[in-house]
Parts: structure tokens; C-alpha cells; sequence
């Protein structure tokens, strides 16, 4: 991964990919990246739970942006983002199809979510960077932290009104 300091105008984003969709998260808040995570299935867990994962002496969470999203996971392996949310402090794994780099994004490209976004993207994305030739949907952990999103999405049928 490239890692550049950002300049105030920039944000440092870990770009990861789930399908076709490319999705970035602040590097501030990212621990770690694990290649090749096999998590161990949680008996009753809400579909959006892949897992637990062993981490530095810890067991965490990890959440599968996939299933979040109503897709099934990539075949192969799965890579996972350990994150800390600085406001909860709370540290879990997100699971997605591949970690691809850190993209500097300029700041004045970012979007809010357009009104026309389903229920359950609402819930996760926090805004877009348009760019000339692709997109980046902005991810913030506070979004994804397991207590919340058991809090918020029924597990069969998508975001609780």
C-alpha cells in the first residue's frame, strides 16, 4: 500500500472492493489489513456476521460488507479490515471480496448520499468522491460497529423502520 501523508485538502483512503463496488475508508481508522481471513462461524448471528477472528490475543467480530449489501461473498478467500471506531472505541473485522490500495481522494469531490439510495445502503455509506472516470463510497466505522448495525437491521429482512 502506498503511504503517502495527505495533505489537508486530500483524505487517505483504504480502498476495498465487494462485486464491482469500490468503497474507501479513512486510514486513520484502520488497524490493520488481513489477506486471507477465515473467520469462525457464531451460531444464530445475524446473517451480516461472518464471524469471530483471532486478532493479537482478541477475538473480534467480523462483519461481511458483503452480506450487509444483500450480495453473496466472492468465491475464495476473504479479506478483512480491522478497525477501531475513535468515538466507541470499539475494534471488529469487515470483511469484504479484496483490499485494493490507499487512494488519496481530494475533499471537495465528496457527496452526500444521493435521496434515490435504498434503505440499506443509507444505513452504511456515508457520502461518495466523484471522480472523472470512477467513484469511491466513503465508509466510516461508526456505520459499520456490530452493536449498532444489530440495533438498526432486522436479520432477515434489511434496515428496521
Amino acid at each position: 500500500m502506498n503511504t503517502t501523508s495527505a495533505s489537508p485538502a486530500n483524505t487517505p483512503l483504504c480502498t476495498l472492493r465487494v462485486g464491482t463496488e469500490l468503497f474507501g475508508i479513512d486510514t486513520a481508522n484502520v488497524l490493520e489489513i488481513l489477506r486471507r481471513a477465515q473467520p469462525q462461524a457464531v451460531p444464530r448471528a445475524p446473517s451480516f456476521v461472518a464471524g469471530v477472528l483471532a486478532y493479537r490475543g482478541e477475538v473480534l467480530l467480523a462483519i461481511s460488507l458483503p452480506a450487509l449489501l444483500g450480495q453473496p461473498p466472492a468465491p475464495g478467500v476473504a479479506s478483512a479490515v480491522v478497525m477501531k471506531d475513535s468515538e466507541s472505541g470499539e475494534v471488529f473485522a469487515l470483511l469484504v471480496d479484496a483490499v485494493a490500495d490507499v487512494l488519496e481522494v481530494a475533499t471537495h469531490l465528496w457527496e452526500p448520499n444521493p435521496p434515490t439510495l435504498d434503505d440499506r445502503r443509507k444505513e452504511i455509506y456515508c457520502g461518495v468522491y466523484r471522480m472523472e472516470h470512477s467513484h469511491v463510497v466513503r465508509l466510516e466505522p461508526e456505520r459499520l460497529q456490530p452493536s449498532r448495525l444489530a440495533t438498526i437491521f432486522d436479520t432477515e429482512r434489511g434496515p428496521r423502520k
